[in-house]
């Protein structure tokens, strides 16, 4: 499993890389992907999903957090190597999805719960795949010498957004589900990456540096009007999140130097944030009810997965492995 080397600086910003997880991929790491060997070249660091399906209710010192009956997918090296696993709500019945000496990571649920996709650089470089949640009927959707990552399902569940450098520079690009007729939605001077649909679809979350540093932006579904939400903000990582009625947008970003949790209106109006300390807390995903945000977090010691009330308060760990565990997804 490759991991990122102890003490090894940040490219964008020069920092020490000791902060980011084993199993986190900063977005704007493929722009710098070698086409070839590149499970070499991967400081990687993944972004998969941890879905639960069980429901015991779980408890913390900041009250009870009820956890809800829908499954999580997470991205794990408790097999010794990088896989997504399917399991339960309080972290308990973890059952392995992909088994394969590459890297299956970032995956994404499917509207109706029976398929997931997931980036993969099982064949030598990074492509999308799609999966049954019987683990059964794996499918390639993409496949060129770029590399097409964190596939994200329209919520009508016939598009598949992803970022991809496959015309040299990052940006995000849209194809139907089977992966046919690829489109790219942005244009602009900068990198454009881990992009989210709204949960009505009519608009994408994403990060870009189009204006000199790394921020939040929303646009169109079809790439136009896009706004910016944040200003002096360093979003690293793969990943924003939408509640579930599309009015606020979760995500992590290092103002202060390690990783917090942040919620911003979706009009970039009021931004709060939800966790503080020198942890690292990413991957927010909420709840179906949009009642708790689930994240990663090594505030006990290494990467694992937790579930806490939506204002921040109440935060309990799910997952205990010996290897990291790191959260994409909360099946819709």
């Amino acid at each position: 499993m490759a991991e990122v080397g102890e003490g090894k600086s940040d490219y964008r910003h020069g920092r020490n890389m000791t902060r980011y997880s084993r199993f986190e991929m900063p977005w704007r790491t493929l722009s710098r992907m070698r086409i070839q060997g590149m499970a070499s070249a991967v400081p990687v660091a993944l972004v998969f999903i941890v879905n639960s399906c069980g429901g015991r209710d779980a408890t913390s010192p900041g009250g009870p957090v009820l956890v809800s009956h829908t499954p999580m997918l997470i991205t794990s090296g408790r097999g010794g190597n990088v896989d997504i696993y399917l399991m339960e709500a309080d972290g308990t019945d973890a059952r392995r999805m992909t088994s394969d000496p590459g890297i299956d990571q970032a995956a994404d649920w499917s509207t109706d719960g029976f398929t997931f996709a997931f980036m993969s650089n099982r064949d030598g470089d990074f492509e999308i795949y799609t999966m049954l949640v019987t683990g059964r009927g794996l499918r390639q959707l993409t496949s060129n010498a770029a590399v097409d990552a964190f596939p994200r399902w329209s919520p009508d569940g016939s598009r598949i957004l992803f970022t991809s450098n496959r015309e040299g520079v990052l940006n995000l690009f849209v194809m139907d589900a089977d992966g046919g007729n690829p489109v790219r939605l942005t244009r602009s001077v900068g990198e454009n990456g881990a992009g989210a649909w709204s949960p009505d679809g009519s608009r994408i979350a994403f990060i870009s540096t189009r204006d000199g540093s790394e921020e939040l932006y929303v646009m169109q579904a079809d790439g136009t009007n896009p706004v910016r939400l944040t200003n002096n903000t360093l979003i690293e990582g793969s990943k924003v999140a939408w509640s579930p009625d599309g009015t606020r947008i979760a995500f992590h970003a290092y103002r202060d130097g390690d990783a917090d949790l942040y919620v911003i209106d979706a009009d970039g109006r009021s931004l709060t944030r939800l966790t503080e300390g020198p942890t690292q807390d990413r991957f927010p995903t909420w709840s179906p009810d949009g009642r708790r945000i689930a994240f990663t977090s090594d505030r006990d010691g290494d990467e694992e997965v937790y579930v806490m009330n939506a204002d921040g308060t109440g935060p309990v760990r799910l997952t205990r492995s010996a290897a990291p565990d790191v959260l994409d997804s909360w099946r819709r």
